[in-house]
């Protein structure tokens, strides 16, 4: 099965419409982010972008923080999929699953890694990957952070880090993280994720997306066949 796409940073209507024209099985929209960022909408403009999705492609609002302050932007937006992508601990994610279970709002939680120091050990990375899900998340995403930038780093995760919480089976594996339309096919294929994600790589100098890029990313990411996945 083809990797699935997420487009993230989405904030305008025309960037949403192009990412779905060209195939974008996701569009990421980061709602009242705590830390700044360049695509941080409110909920009410986040709101009036996921309306205009069609159906059969997915809407994730990309937030940070405390559980009370996540189920109020999750009430004013309506996502189909929640992206964690902050310091969340696991009671968090554990009453967030309680709050949202029958509403078939999936739980991804990112598992973010210092992009300026050596990764940590391989197992920590898969076992804090299964904790998550065993408190309610559906899905991990796998992402680098650099201190001082807390989104869009450009800087690629250790792909064999990555592919360590693939083959523990725990739950569908997303890989972001400094991934490209150069890259991003050698990255389906050394990490076999369930999706991929992306934000700066297919922009222009003002975060607008480019439709030149956002088709080669989408090309070269489906296009590149990730084989079984390994693990449970």
């Amino acid at each position: 099965m083809a990797v699935r796409v997420k487009i993230c940073g989405i904030t305008h209507e025309d960037d949403a419409e192009m990412a779905v024209e060209e195939g974008a099985d996701a569009l990421g929209f980061v709602v009242e982010y705590p830390d700044a960022n360049p695509w941080i909408l409110s909920r009410q403009r986040a709101a009036e972008l996921m309306r205009m999705v069609p159906p059969f492609v997915t809407r994730v609002a990309v937030v940070g923080g405390d559980a009370h302050t996540i189920l109020e932007l999750v009430d004013a937006t309506e996502p189909q999929a929640l992206q964690l992508h902050r310091d969340e601990t696991e009671a968090c994610v554990t009453e967030l699953a309680i709050r949202l279970a029958g509403s078939g709002i999936r739980l991804i939680k990112a598992l973010r890694i210092d992009a300026s120091v050596p990764g940590p050990p391989a197992e920590l990375l898969a076992r804090a990957a299964r904790r998550f899900v065993d408190c309610g998340a559906d899905a991990v995403l796998v992402d680098s952070v650099v201190p001082g930038r807390p989104a869009g780093t450009g800087k690629a995760v250790d792909w064999g880090l990555a592919r360590t919480v693939v083959d523990a089976g725990v739950a569908p594996c997303i890989l972001a993280g400094g991934l490209n339309p150069g890259n991003v096919g050698r990255a389906v294929a050394a990490v076999h994720p369930f999706a991929v994600d992306v934000i700066t790589a297919v922009e222009d100098e003002a975060n607008r997306k480019v439709r030149a890029k956002v088709r080669a990313f989408i090309q070269a990411a489906k296009t590149m066949d990730p084989g079984p996945p390994s693990g449970g």
